[in-house]
């Protein structure tokens, strides 16, 4: 082998459990910044594995956007803070991120990495990813929060696209932006009644048919009965961060652009200022018994259109894994489930001794 990877630590085979989407509906695009593990790219690995095998979105565009970092002589990563020493391992990270994108076999394989100069933290970051994106929806991912269990995300935008036909990024009642279950969303529904006392129900969205509107058109040889009629969405009524798909329109119209709901600060993160901006417009429209009138709190949440994923098997979709863990880093984190598809320190020891670039 001539590629970065290493073989025989995976728990998962390399093959789909979901059927890929077509590359013409979908971009991806995720944020890294320094971690404490690196230069490992284990993580970031087992995200794009995750997304490609979980999803079935290798054939999607990759876009990586490299937040850069402000040097200090204490590191506080979450603020985009890091000593000369995790500067340059954060530096060293990047470097074989680039090698990655022209591994064959490697998940990274055909990524653009695009390095920011300055620090702009996660909303800033992603949208300079998004200004590049060319197809109608997004994945927005983080490199510390991979798929854990299978999801078809096809169903997801063929609901997305019915539901918003005919309409602008302003109207209220679309379909913006659907999360993945994870540990703090799974129980949005009881979080939010319990806290706020807000009432929260889903709703049922028809699967249109492929067959009948073209749609879907990645779907490959599946049966009508394989296809779920329904799908099912709860209402967020706040924005988190966490892997989700959404309009891109929608994000550079109503989450960055002009129509924007609300200024989002440099260096901070969107579920920190729009989450929040939701949450009390939701609270101030619903005040009183209308808080525990789900159809009121529907009427409240229409002009965000924000929903998690929701199915019958009521688990998670979504995990995060610590990036600051040293197991993460060492390929023995008991959240990997694609090592196959790793490049450990000592295979990427070979390359760089091979190639020169050892740091």
């Amino acid at each position: 082998r001539t590629g970065a990877m290493e073989e025989g630590e995976g728990k998962r085979p390399r093959v789909a459990s979901t059927p890929s989407l077509h590359p013409d509906r979908l971009t991806i695009v995720l944020t890294t910044s320094p971690i404490k593990t690196h230069p490992s790219t284990r993580l970031i690995e087992e995200v794009f594995e995750s997304i490609a095998v979980l999803a079935g979105l290798g054939e999607c565009r990759k876009i990586i956007v490299a937040d850069g970092v402000k040097v200090r002589e204490r590191d506080k990563f979450r603020s985009g803070i890091c000593t000369p020493e995790a500067m340059s391992n954060y530096r060293h990270y990047l470097s074989r991120l680039e090698a990655l994108t022209k591994t064959e076999g490697s998940p990274l394989r055909g990524a653009e990495l695009l390095a920011l100069d300055e620090r702009h933290g996660f909303a800033h970051a992603l949208r300079r990813g998004l200004m590049r994106v060319a197809t109608p929806f997004v994945l927005v991912a983080q490199h510390d929060r991979s798929f854990v269990r299978p999801v078809e995300v096809s169903h997801v935008l063929d609901v997305m696209e019915t539901a918003n036909a005919d309409t602008v990024c302003t109207t209220s009642g679309r379909v913006n932006y659907v999360g993945f279950p994870t540990t703090t969303t799974l129980s949005h529904r009881s979080y939010v009644a319990s806290k706020y006392g807000l009432a929260v129900k889903p709703v049922t969205r028809v699967v249109p048919d492929p067959k009948v509107d073209g749609s879907n058109p990645g779907r490959g040889n599946s049966t009508d009965d394989e296809r779920p009629s329904t799908l099912r969405l709860l209402p967020l009524v706040q924005f988190y961060d966490s892997m989700h798909v959404a309009s891109t329109r929608w994000y550079l119209s109503r989450v960055f652009g002009r129509a924007r709901y609300v200024n989002l600060p440099r260096g901070g993160f969107i579920e920190d200022t729009l989450g929040q901006h939701m949450l009390r417009t939701i609270r101030e429209e619903c005040a009183g018994p209308k808080a525990s009138d789900a159809n009121a709190v529907a009427r409240a949440h229409a002009a965000f259109g924000t929903f998690v994923y929701q199915d019958d098997s009521e688990e998670t979709k979504c995990g995060h894994i610590d990036g600051h863990d040293v197991l993460t880093a060492g390929g023995s984190c008991r959240k990997y489930g694609f090592g196959s598809s790793h490049t450990s320190e000592e295979r990427w020891r070979e390359i760089e001794g091979v190639t020169g670039h050892a740091h």
